[in-house]
């Protein structure tokens, strides 16, 4: 089986996926990402093939801006023109792609829509990796979705509210734990990420504190080191491209570490400080950490939503800095209730399927079609 992976120049979304593409082509299917040419050389790093599509761009340059249709900021921006210009760049450029390559599936992440419509346009199948909630219709319509339906128009596709629903839930390969949202018509949970099984957890509390990379800011990582001066805990931030200029900043009980396996960090900290990016929380998630979240756009508020009711985590607002907001949210993470709700989802995710076992489904799901 040929397989091509289109996905949002998003390190966050991309490695997510990467689980199931090393599953595919570990079972011997040929495995090609497909996004912004400037996001090749990462995917490279990770082992992947890869061609570029559509305008030279990285999600990270994009911040705080809207960078895709459904990923609005907290502001509520509603200019959707970079979206749009992306969009119609990746589809034009996507489809002699596709016709080189002869892919019989597309594996999708759900904010990736140009290469993803050039696959319908083909009549390739298309599968979704999702990330955090389903975009379903209504989502999308809520949120810039008339665009999408203009886009589906141009390219010669069906374009109702209905249609993007069932794109969205088309093959639905859901990440979320059940406890955070329930999809009835998905085709499969996925375990995206598992447990490094190389360290020990910490006998004292120690914070894993990161902002990603789409909103991994200079001046959002200085207030968060002010308010960590504050808390008496030992902590490593990942701080990624910016660890060197705020290295300085940073008081002595707290380690600035530069891009990093999240998945290692984790495994040696007692709680995770966050902007409620999806891979974040599953990567604390997935290790028994409770986690404190200070969202700042996407999908961040419905990430700490579920987290606060699930009893595994707490919101702080950005307003919220400075008056010890953030200091009492880490004293009642490493309380018994936020930490038992944890391990209780920690053992939820672990007993989802694996990424072989759905590379195994997709494989017989495909093989059914053709």
């Amino acid at each position: 089986m040929i397989v091509a992976c289109a996905t949002q120049p998003a390190p966050g979304h991309f490695l997510l996926m990467t689980g199931l593409l090393r599953a595919l082509r570990d079972r011997g299917h040929q495995v090609t990402v497909l996004s912004s040419p400037a996001f090749g050389g990462f995917v490279a790093s990770r082992g992947f093939a890869f061609r570029g599509v559509g305008s030279p761009w990285l999600a990270a340059q994009r911040a705080p801006l809207p960078f895709t249709v459904g990923e609005s900021p907290t502001a509520q921006s509603t200019d959707h023109s970079f979206a749009e210009a992306a969009i119609r760049d990746s589809f034009r450029a996507a489809a002699g792609v596709l016709d080189d390559l002869s892919p019989d599936l597309l594996l999708r992440e759900p904010t990736e829509f140009g290469v993803t419509f050039a696959a319908e346009r083909a009549g390739i199948a298309v599968a979704t990796v999702g990330i955090g909630f389903l975009r379903t219709g209504d989502r999308l319509m809520a949120d810039g979705g008339s665009l999408l339906l203009r886009l589906r128009a141009e390219a010669g596709l069906p374009a109702t509210p209905d249609d993007l629903d069932a794109l969205s839930r088309r093959r639905y390969v859901q990440t979320t734990p059940p406890s955070f949202e329930q999809v009835p018509q998905a085709l499969t949970t996925m375990r995206a990420v598992d447990p490094d099984p190389g360290h020990a957890a910490p006998h004292a509390p120690r914070l894993l504190v990161t902002l990603g990379t789409l909103v991994n800011r200079k001046e959002l990582l200085t207030r968060v080191l002010a308010e960590l001066a504050r808390i008496p805990v030992d902590c490593v931030l990942a701080a990624g491209d910016r660890a060197a200029e705020i290295a300085a900043h940073a008081p002595a009980h707290v380690q600035v570490q530069p891009f990093a396996d999240l998945g290692r960090l984790a495994a040696s900290c007692t709680a995770l400080i966050c902007h409620g990016g999806f891979g974040s929380i599953l990567h604390a998630v997935v290790h028994g950490l409770p986690v404190t979240v200070l969202p700042y756009n996407a999908d961040q508020e419905w990430n700490a939503e579920r987290m606060r009711v699930i009893g595994a985590g707490r919101r702080v607002g950005w307003d919220e800095l400075g008056d010890g907001a953030l200091a009492a949210a880490v004293e009642e993470m490493h309380s018994p209730p936020p930490l038992r709700a944890a391990r209780l989802l920690a053992a939820e995710l672990g007993g989802m399927p694996s990424p072989d076992q759905v590379a195994d489904l997709l494989t017989a799901e495909i093989g059914a079609t053709h």
